[in-house]
């Protein structure tokens, strides 16, 4: 029997973002037509019913649904490590609530007070909004009187290095403040957390939990055995009963402990158990101590970027690639110059006569004589820079009527391009020819780096002015 320990996965999470410093991240928006389009590969196996911008179909991690996003993609935005941050579950704090208290023996026979059998699943971990503190829960009064803990009702507030005993019983550590400028990456569900923390004693013991108060007839004393060395505690009595121990000394260095009462006159033997800190103590790994095993990318994509991302335009699709290289051509090939700018268009480009500056309508299927076929994404107003795309209907093996009349069937057996002596136009009534297909390039080249995100989603649509927040959580 094995298992994959939470802290592979908190570390996998902290390595990933470290990517985002030593690679060249990029954020994809595609898919600017509607997911039911007919020239398109419309996943019709991927999804539930029939795939429409409602009912939009799922990724599937395979390389027809990696051809299919570099098809329909538009542009690219670089992600830098100010973009990414390692991030935990949000729990705000709220009076009335049992929070779960870290033990280092939780499991399925003997969960937390909320019953989870892990601590990754637990309420541990607490967020003020008001103040954007976070606290761990090191007690929550859970003795033999209260098998389960109490419900919290006074808020932490310290921000010492050593925990706060509030009135309710509960024993806190202040961890971290959330810094105002990471707050694109605190959402409903997740806040960040930083790499380093501080704690208030290497691997000393915080809380001893009563599991039998007994009898006595007198205050028993408490000795703490381990191989740690200063831990000091006493007992506290009410009616003849052990209901708590308090700690007197933390000590340090422990990696067992056991508290035995010694004295007292026993009528019957209290026992307890000596809560044993995660290694360094609390606070000192704030990525592992609460289970930050996901990663937040928040990218911005402004306006109109370096005239490389369209405007008044949709996308349905985002995906995240690493160290895609630079455009040499329209077919997948090694090229290895990596592409290094802030931004990069990958929509193809026509331009167009002097006299083509009113667009056709978006996402319209634009055709030539020679059976060229695509669909217009964007011309930037004044322009006559027409971008489009060219995509296929690849997850079908069919060969539709429609399809061969796009085909050079005789030729390269491929899609038919727009060439300079084309008159484009649309069953609208645009037409327009085209003076030039090679004067502007692409950046990016189709079909490089590595996929590493897919996100398939209902359209958004994008204005000259205002800004996109994308934010992507993913879990290791």
């Amino acid at each position: 029997m094995a298992i994959v320990t939470s802290k592979f996965r908190t570390q996998a999470a902290s390595s990933f973002t470290q990517r985002f410093s030593a690679d060249n991240m990029y954020l994809i928006l595609a898919r600017p037509q509607p997911w039911d389009d007919t020239l398109s590969t419309r996943f019709t196996a991927q999804g539930t019913g029939t795939i429409t911008d409602i009912n939009t179909p799922n990724p599937v991690d395979n390389s027809l649904n990696e051809y299919a996003m570099w098809r329909d993609a538009m542009s690219a935005i670089k992600l830098t490590a100010s973009n990414v941050k390692v991030v935990t579950s949000r729990n705000n704090w709220q009076t009335g609530t049992r929070y779960d208290m870290y033990r280092h023996d939780i499991s399925s026979t003997n969960p937390t007070s909320t019953g989870k059998y892990n601590l990754s699943d637990s309420n541990m971990i607490v967020y003020d909004s008001d103040s954007g503190r976070v606290y761990k829960c090191l007690h929550n009064g859970a003795g033999a009187q209260y098998t389960t803990g109490v419900v919290s009702t006074v808020k932490p507030t310290t921000i010492d290095t050593q925990p706060q005993a509030t009135g309710d019983g509960y024993i806190w550590k202040y961890m971290f403040t959330v810094p105002a400028g990471e707050a694109d990456f605190i959402t409903a569900n997740y806040i960040p957390v930083p790499a380093q923390g501080t704690a208030s004693t290497v691997n000393g013991i915080d809380v001893i939990v009563v599991d039998d108060g007994g009898e006595y007839n007198g205050i028993p004393s408490v000795v703490i055995y381990g191989d740690g060395t200063g831990a000091t505690a006493v007992a506290v009595t009410s009616a003849n009963t052990v209901v708590r121990v308090d700690m007197t000394n933390n000590g340090t260095g422990y990696t067992w402990a056991k508290a035995i009462f010694s004295g007292g006159l026993p009528v019957t033997a209290a026992k307890a158990t000596a809560i044993i800190s995660p290694t360094g103590g609390h606070g000192s790994n704030p990525q592992s101590e609460t289970n930050a095993h996901n990663v937040m990318i928040s990218g911005t994509v402004s306006g109109y970027q370096n005239a490389d991302v369209p405007v008044n335009q949709d996308f349905r699709i985002v995906g995240v690639v690493r160290n895609p290289n630079t455009y040499t051509t329209s077919v997948a090939t090694s090229s290895a110059t990596l592409f290094t700018a802030s931004t990069g268009r990958i929509l193809r480009t026509m331009t167009m006569t002097s006299t083509a500056t009113t667009p056709p309508a978006l996402d319209a299927t634009i055709s030539a004589v020679s059976g060229a076929k695509g669909i217009f994404v964007f011309q930037s107003s004044g322009t006559t820079r027409l971008e489009y795309i060219q995509p296929i209907a690849s997850d079908t093996s069919i060969l539709s009527s429609a399809e061969t009349a796009r085909i050079d069937t005789a030729g390269t057996k491929s899609l038919l391009q727009f060439s300079s002596s084309d008159v484009v136009t649309t069953t609208a009534g645009y037409s327009q020819s085209v003076s030039s297909v090679t004067t502007i390039m692409p950046e990016i080249q189709p079909y490089s780096g590595e996929l590493l995100y897919l996100d398939y989603r209902q359209p958004v649509t994008r204005n000259a002015g205002q800004n996109e927040k994308i934010n992507i959580v993913i879990n290791f």
